[in-house]
């Protein structure tokens, strides 16, 4: 699934599922086509695997903010370890 990287205070990734970026293809006109098509000709797309943070990191990241409460973060935890990316 293709990811988007921004940059704030705290990284933050934003997984794009392949039919919503088919989507936005679509939507693009044909001047953004055409710029699209001699970027991806020109400019070799840098494709690597895919590659996970420790759960401290992420949960030490979340916990910097001071924006969140103990049990959100023990539930974040929880829910990280369950997930099929750190199974």
């Amino acid at each position: 699934m293709p990811r988007i990287t921004f940059k704030e205070t705290v990284t933050k990734e934003v997984e794009i599922p392949m039919d919503t970026l088919y989507n936005l293809i679509d939507r693009l006109t044909e001047k953004e086509r055409t710029r699209l098509l001699e970027r991806l000709r020109t400019k070799r797309v840098k494709l690597s695997p895919f590659k996970k943070d420790k759960i401290d990191s992420i949960l030490s990241d979340v916990k910097a903010t001071d924006l969140y409460e103990d049990t959100f973060l023990k539930d974040l935890e929880d829910g990280l370890k369950r997930s099929s990316v750190y199974k």
